[in-house]
């Protein structure tokens, strides 16, 4: 496995830092491998090995740790004699009954770095709120990005990155194209019914997958709940609008999808209405749905939105009057414009991605992505090669 250079530096700017620290992201995206670099990292930069203890709740050695108490009981042992920082890794914190009362009492103790993670099932972004109100930071851990892909398989193409996507559980399989799948959708259905199903115990697992389908199948188009209301109608499964709302929030906090709102960029207001979903990993769509080629437009979209939240943007659609931009990307000051498409084959599609930034009164960076290798930019207008743009060092 590579080293996932960028969440280690991440976790080395919160380093005996006063919050705990709590890795999410999707089921079997890799953040307890990333725990364990992180700690190799540690004792490389000189941190004495005895003083960093790492508890997997999954391994057999930890079992008996079931509650509160007895995690308490175990690192107050373990902290007997030991002196200088201490550090505290506890992975599938989930698996503790009543983990936070032990994990706030650590941190108010002030000689713990605490870094946890757990699985989608126990432990949601949601609820980091209430168990840990105020004294965490969380860092999503995103798929394996473009980048990220190229170093794990050397000899790979783009195109192998639209069809496999970047879920590092597959990686030890070659990009055999039926074993991957396989692990894939294993992935996904582990998603579905343990971190959905089971923990929100959802009565009509039916409905739910059907959903879940459907976003896949249109990832990256705008739609409502109504509209997704009247579609199961249309294939006489009644559901209404607020089962589906209610099961959308429920797939994002599983961290299969990502919901994108719009942005009006001259009201400069959220809009409520035909939002847009994303899946976490485009890989898992192409087992689940297939054709992520034939969908290229969608999957190449589908590739920038996630590139730019590994980037710590903050992700909208763009309308402006009557058309749309794909992304505006915010970071503190910064604001950025994104239009992707497949080729700029034509001056007719070229004056489409390009012309809505004509509308746009502001001086922010505006571009175009996509996989033509002549440079289109224009008018201020910057066009980038979507390879390129991955590759970036950012």
């Amino acid at each position: 496995m590579i080293k996932r250079e960028k969440y280690i530096s991440e976790l080395l700017l919160y380093k005996n830092k006063p919050f705990i620290k709590v890795l999410t992201g999707l089921r079997r995206v890799g953040k307890s491998v990333l725990l364990d670099m992180y700690v190799d990292q540690l004792v490389n930069s000189g941190i004495n090995k005895e003083n960093v203890l790492k508890i997997n709740f999954e391994l057999p050695e930890f079992f008996n740790i079931i509650d509160y108490n007895n995690l308490t009981d175990y690192v107050i042992n373990w902290t007997k004699n030991k002196e200088g920082s201490l550090y505290l890794i506890l992975d599938e914190i989930g698996r503790v009954e009543n983990w936070e009362k032990a994990v706030n009492a650590f941190h108010t103790m002030s000689i713990f770095d605490i870094y946890i993670t757990g699985s989608n099932a126990d432990l949601l972004s949601s609820d980091l709120s209430t168990y840990l109100a105020g004294r965490y930071v969380e860092i999503p851990v995103y798929p394996l990005s473009y980048k990220e892909f190229t170093k794990l398989y050397p000899n790979s193409k783009f195109n192998d990155y639209i069809i496999f996507g970047g879920m590092p559980s597959i990686s030890a399989l070659e990009l055999d194209y039926k074993l991957s799948m396989n692990v894939l959708r294993d992935a996904f259905r582990s998603a579905v019914f343990q971190d959905i199903v089971t923990r929100h115990r959802i009565r009509n697992a039916f409905v739910l997958e059907k959903l879940i389908l459907y976003v896949f199948q249109n990832t990256g188009k705008t739609f409502s709940a109504l509209s997704i209301s009247k579609y199961f109608k249309s294939q006489n499964i009644k559901v209404s609008v607020d089962t589906v709302l209610n099961y959308l929030d429920i797939i994002e906090d599983s961290f299969l999808i990502y919901r994108v709102r719009r942005n009006d960029i001259i009201g400069k207001s959220i809009l409520k209405t035909e939002e847009k979903y994303f899946v976490a990993d485009h890989g898992m769509r192409e087992a689940i749905i297939g054709g992520n080629q034939q969908s290229i437009e969608l999957i190449l979209e589908n590739i920038v939105y996630t590139e730019l939240l590994r980037r710590g943007y903050t992700v909208y659609i763009g309308k402006v009057k009557e058309f749309e931009v794909d992304f505006i990307a915010k970071k503190e000051n910064l604001q950025e414009y994104y239009q992707v498409c497949y080729l700029l084959e034509s001056k007719k599609v070229r004056e489409r991605e390009f012309g809505v930034y004509n509308l746009i009164p502001d001086n922010f960076p505006k571009y175009v992505i996509s996989m033509d290798t002549i440079n289109f930019s224009s008018n201020g207008t910057i066009h980038k090669n979507i390879v390129d743009f991955l590759e970036e060092s950012n």
